[in-house]
């Protein structure tokens, strides 16, 4: 500015830098809520899609642009939307795909919070019908009797079975229904549902895309004509993440590979071993063969089985805090998807909304535990639960 201008004003404007000649080996972050324009013509281009250009941070900003082309090239996507989170990002895809009449087809497998948003739905006219989706007789007969929406997860969260998208997908298409499917707990590496014939994929980015408990972000993938709509509803909604976590999850994304082959090649060894301890009654991970989802699994994953191994002790909230308290690297934390492996407990976090019964209906009890084999050498993994399991 000139030197005329008071210090107010030039502690305001003269905070500028030329450009660099070379390009960071990283890229920044834009971080602002607005955005300037020359003229109300370039406001115009900008806002009918003539021109590139940001609008209003809440609309989307370099940052989101950036790991929604990283997402649509992952996932083989026309369409990627950035949401604040996994939820913002199934809000978005319920309120813009469904409508009043609607009957929506839910896996009973699933997320405790994702019906439960299903169930605020009722008050508007949309239906919500719980099936098997393992069973391909009850879920033709369910689905035959008219759906828009079939909702799945890959691998389920907490039981982590795993579903054949393209079965269900050919499913769901012969009954003129749209399958969405979570697919949080594969990611891109292990599965991409949209090249299996799936119409819309949620990721909850907080989770192994994030890898680090850092940030959170969810995403929808897809065709052009489901994504754009809640794109529009998502920013009208205040529904959009932030641009440094965006950032970060960029950054995440590059070592994604390295991550999820380690803590998949971890889990299997983990969870082989755990299939041998007298304390566990059960052991869910479809890379191992007596799984009931093995085969499913040879159909939908690659390059490995995922991260996510449950695992069921005595039904005793007591003997669980003490398998708890004698574990040294491994934490109790009520997420997942980090370089850390941590532990959660489904009946008292994600699924405490659940009546008994409810919980009992999806093989949920005290003594059911969800753990996220992170990159930490094995051996050391199955030595922390070993102490543990030796107190229950």
């Amino acid at each position: 500015m000139g030197s005329d201008d008071s210090f107010s004003t030039r502690s305001i404007h003269d905070a500028t830098a030329p450009r660099s000649v070379n390009p960071p080996a990283v890229g920044g972050i834009e971080q602002s809520a607005g955005w300037t324009f020359a003229d109300l013509d370039e406001v115009d281009d900008v806002y009918e899609g003539l021109r590139r250009g940001a609008i209003y941070g809440g609309s989307g900003v370099p940052n989101h642009w950036a790991l929604e082309a990283a997402l649509c090239s992952l996932h083989g996507a026309v369409e990627t939307l950035i949401t604040a989170a996994g939820m913002s990002a199934m809000a978005a895809a319920f309120f813009t795909c469904l409508r009043h009449g609607d009957t929506v087809v839910v896996s009973r497998d699933l997320y405790s919070s994702t019906a439960r948003l299903l169930a605020d739905f009722a008050r508007f006219g949309v239906r919500s019908v719980f099936a098997d989706v393992y069973d391909p007789a009850a879920l033709t007969k369910t689905l035959s009797a008219g759906a828009r929406l079939l909702v799945v997860e890959t691998i389920s969260n907490p039981r982590a079975r795993v579903i054949d998208v393209a079965a269900l997908a050919a499913a769901a298409h012969e009954h003129t229904a749209l399958l969405l499917v979570d697919n949080s707990l594969a990611s891109p590496y292990h599965c991409q549902p949209l090249r299996l014939g799936a119409d819309i994929v949620m990721e909850s980015l907080t989770k192994f895309i994030g890898g680090h408990h850092d940030l959170m972000l969810g995403a929808l993938c897809g065709r052009r004509e489901l994504i754009e709509p809640a794109r529009s509803f998502a920013a009208r909604c205040g529904l959009i993440g932030s641009a440094f976590d965006c950032w970060l999850a960029c950054r995440s994304l590059a070592t994604l590979e390295l991550r999820l082959s380690r803590s998949s090649s971890n889990a299997l060894a983990v969870a082989s071993w755990l299939a041998t301890q007298a304390a566990v009654k059960a052991t869910h991970y479809s890379g191992l063969p007596a799984d009931p989802s093995y085969a499913a699994a040879d159909a939908t994953l690659s390059r490995g089985f995922g991260s996510i191994v449950s695992f069921e002790l005595a039904d005793d909230r007591a003997a669980v805090d003490r398998f708890l308290a004698h574990l040294r690297l491994i934490k109790l934390v009520l997420s997942f998807g980090g370089v850390a492996t941590t532990v959660s407990h489904p009946v008292t976090s994600s699924h405490r909304s659940l009546s008994q019964d409810e919980r009992a209906a999806v093989g949920l009890h005290d003594g059911f535990l969800r753990l996220s084999v992170g990159v930490e050498d094995p051996a050391d993994i199955i030595r922390d639960l070993k102490c543990g399991l030796a107190a229950v």
